[in-house]
């Protein structure tokens, strides 16, 4: 298959492209990202297929083309061009990624009523005979002749018929892809839990729900999207793909997640709506691949629409970047509040009024999945492991790794 119909459908090309042809009364043709033609709409006309034959070479026709489509692809926009025999043409860039997959070619036209000058000079270049002038002149009068501003308006018709077009097959394709690698990070997540799993299954479904309000709370989306892959792998494990009962979860999930936003400071009048229409979509989902991406969009759009206030939303974004980098130490709320000086009750409080979570809990699930990922990338021993997420002791880790994930380390691994 052609690499620019992995992008738009041939169908949906030759159907505007037809459509286009018949209403413009010209020749169009589409070229791939080399140039070779992939569709022909509208029969090239006499007058070239005389040139072609006795003057210019098919190869030269081509090149000059695919040089136009390249010109067009660096303005960003369409390109009108003459060709080897003085008639115009406008060449359209199909790009995606900054890349020129194909390249829309409408004409020939001319902008002039044709005289004998543009024969005169053809035959003087290339030595035509009288008869051969005699054709193409006869040839030329066929050849349709379009005002300079209709040419400007055709150009802009081409692009709001083409432009929408590939911009929404751009985004079905990102979105595509935006499926599968979820799917891949709960299958992942899926195979992880076959191996060992929480004892407490019901336990660790609220404690990853937990998790998940928290990092909507502060808009960090990358560990939101990474924590709901996270959650849906394990409830596939744990209770199967019954889309109706994750139709069930998805809805309370939702309508939880809606609260956050609005307590994170988003608008109820706009957060209200918007989940309702969510509840709406998620039961009209028709399988549980739709269902886990909508609820990454559910996501994603709280989080856009939240407003934390300013100065709290500063401060606990610092103490969160804090703790990132810091978990590894001895670190305490008292020494925390004063880096940030504050008093250790209002930072307490502060805290766990943004983040749905208290700071020690935060703590330990920062340090808790840092120890997850040690266990299953390294081959380290566990106490070092221990020691290595900020654990003074084998014993004291284990116990928070068991509280937090329902199982030992030894299990996780």
């Amino acid at each position: 298959m052609e690499v620019l119909y992995t992008l738009i459908s041939e169908e949906k090309l030759y159907e505007r492209l037809n459509t286009l042809s018949l209403c413009l009364s010209l020749p169009i043709q589409l070229l791939n990202e080399s140039g070779i033609p992939l569709q022909q709409h509208n029969a090239v006309t006499s007058y070239c297929s005389l040139l072609k034959k006795n003057i210019v070479q098919v190869e030269d026709c081509s090149l000059l083309r695919l040089k136009a489509g390249q010109i067009a692809s660096a303005l960003g926009k369409s390109y009108i061009f003459s060709c080897h025999a003085d008639l115009n043409h406008i060449a359209f860039p199909l790009v995606n990624r900054e890349l020129l997959w194909g390249t829309i070619i409408i004409g020939p036209f001319l902008m002039d009523t044709p005289d004998s000058t543009l024969i005169s000079k053809l035959a003087e270049k290339h030595q035509l005979s009288a008869n051969l002038c005699l054709n193409l002149y006869d040839e030329l009068q066929h050849i349709p002749v379009i005002s300079p501003k209709r040419v400007t308006l055709i150009s802009q018709l081409v692009d709001y018929i083409f432009a929408p077009l590939l911009s929404d097959e751009r985004l079905l394709m990102q979105e595509r892809q935006e499926k599968l690698y979820q799917q891949s990070r709960i299958n992942e997540t899926i195979q992880m839990y076959k191996g060992e799993s929480p004892t407490d299954a019901a336990g660790f479904i609220y404690y990853k729900e937990k998790e998940l309000l928290s990092k909507v709370k502060i808009c960090d989306m990358t560990s939101a999207r990474s924590v709901l892959n996270d959650l849906l792998g394990f409830v596939f494990f744990s209770e199967g793909r019954n889309i109706a009962l994750i139709k069930s979860r998805a809805l309370e999930l939702t309508t939880l997640l809606s609260r956050v936003a609005i307590e994170g400071g988003a608008p109820a009048d706009r957060i209200l709506p918007l989940n309702h229409a969510f509840l709406t979509k998620i039961q009209g989902c028709p399988d549980d691949e739709e269902l886990c991406f909508i609820l990454q969009e559910i996501v994603e759009s709280f989080i856009d629409n939240i407003s934390l206030p300013e100065q709290g939303c500063k401060t606990i974004k610092m103490a969160i970047e804090y703790i990132s980098t810091h978990f590894h130490e001895p670190l305490t709320l008292q020494t925390l509040a004063d880096r940030l000086s504050l008093s250790p009750a209002y930072f307490s409080s502060l805290f766990s009024k943004q983040m749905n979570i208290g700071f020690q809990d935060y703590l330990t699930m920062v340090r808790v999945e840092e120890a997850k990922r040690l266990l299953s990338a390294t081959a380290f021993p566990i106490s070092q492991i221990a020691v290595s997420v900020g654990y003074a002791d084998q014993s004291s880790f284990t116990k928070a790794f068991k509280r937090t994930t329902g199982m030992t380390p030894s299990q996780m691994r």
